[in-house]
């Protein structure tokens, strides 16, 4: 007797097998994207704090921070060349808007960055 072909119960018992791999991984690789897009997210933010830094420690924007604080936004930091153009939010792809509080506790500057528009 030749046979060709499969029987509905092994195409069954196959359909079921990749059913449950994919109940398996879909979840798990969300997961992985997710947490690479909050990666991402941190590292531009840590970007964009050393752009802030290097702003900072330029003479000509050294002398407004005698007041005790001052606000840098994305645009201007991208202007100076000190930080990359493009830069888009990994969570909804949009371009980001971020701003730097920068403010002198006694000889030392604290960052503080805003994934928003921070600076008025």
């Amino acid at each position: 007797m030749n046979k060709q072909g499969f029987t509905l119960v092994e195409l069954l018992a196959v359909i079921v097998i990749l059913s449950l791999i994919a109940l398996i991984t879909v979840p798990a690789i969300t997961g992985i994207i997710k947490s690479g897009k909050e990666t991402l997210s941190e590292a531009q933010m840590r970007n964009i704090e050393l752009g802030a830094r290097n702003w900072a420690t330029d003479p000509e924007n050294l002398s407004s921070l005698t007041d005790g604080e001052e606000c840098v936004t994305l645009p201007e930091l991208q202007a100076g060349g000190y930080v990359d153009m493009e830069i888009k939010n990994p969570k909804n792809g949009k371009e980001l808007e971020a701003s730097v509080l920068i403010e002198r506790d006694g000889k030392n500057l604290v960052y503080t960055v805003f994934p928003t528009m921070y600076c008025s």
